[in-house]
């Protein structure tokens, strides 16, 4: 004769399987249904079962959002300089310290000579040009990576352009090379030179549409 539990003991075991209905209905509630797009929801499968799970995929997504959030930004806005970061070197950028930097263009400029350093900048900035390949694409450019620069607007009237640049970085020096970047640049890009008025830190230079473009 097999013993028989007492009466709470045989009460409690009843109830497991009214406790692990009780958790699975709990957990079914915390989760929540996120809607999407049909064709976004495709895409993130397709991730997913080439990283692992869905769940886990979509969870991890939510999390780094979350952390975006709380410092201020959004995936977009990190996805956005993270791109930044590889044109810029994909474009033959590198990080280097500010200090250093200008030092070596004093030095350079001293040493080297104003011509050679003139149209090292003038060639640096065709270059440039063609691997910007527009216009609209300098300027965008331009504002992205070249962090010293606080203000650079080009305007167009007709057939002549005019490109202002302004930085309190600049020295008297490194404003001239910088001019003739731009004009190299914008050379490239089919625009002649008209004027010019470069001072320390303030460009302002006046192009023309070059003829035969």
């Amino acid at each position: 004769m097999k013993d028989e539990l007492p009466p709470d003991r045989l009460e409690g075991r009843r109830d497991i399987p009214k406790i692990v209905q009780e958790l699975r209905k709990e957990t079914r509630e915390k989760r929540k249904l996120l809607a999407a797009r049909l064709s976004l929801a495709n895409k993130i499968s397709e991730i997913a079962a080439r990283r692992g799970t869905l769940y886990d995929y979509v969870n991890d997504v939510l999390e780094q959002a979350v952390r975006a959030e709380s410092l201020g930004l959004t995936l977009k806005e990190i996805l956005d300089d993270r791109l930044l970061l590889k044109t810029a070197k994909d474009a033959g950028f590198s990080t280097f310290p500010e200090k250093i930097f200008y030092e070596l263009v004093e030095r350079g400029y001293e040493r080297l000579g104003k011509q050679w350093m003139s149209n090292l900048w003038y060639e640096t900035g065709e270059w440039y040009g063609r691997y910007c390949e527009d216009l609209a694409t300098f300027e965008d450019a331009v504002n992205k990576f070249f962090w010293d620069v606080s203000d650079f607007k080009v305007s167009q009237e007709g057939e002549y352009l005019t490109v202002t640049c302004l930085s309190s970085k600049f020295s008297e020096v490194y404003t001239s090379l910088f001019s003739r970047f731009l004009e190299g640049a914008l050379k490239v890009l089919g625009y002649d030179l008209v004027e010019g008025d470069v001072s320390k830190g303030i460009i302002r230079l006046k192009f023309v549409k070059s003829k035969g473009e």
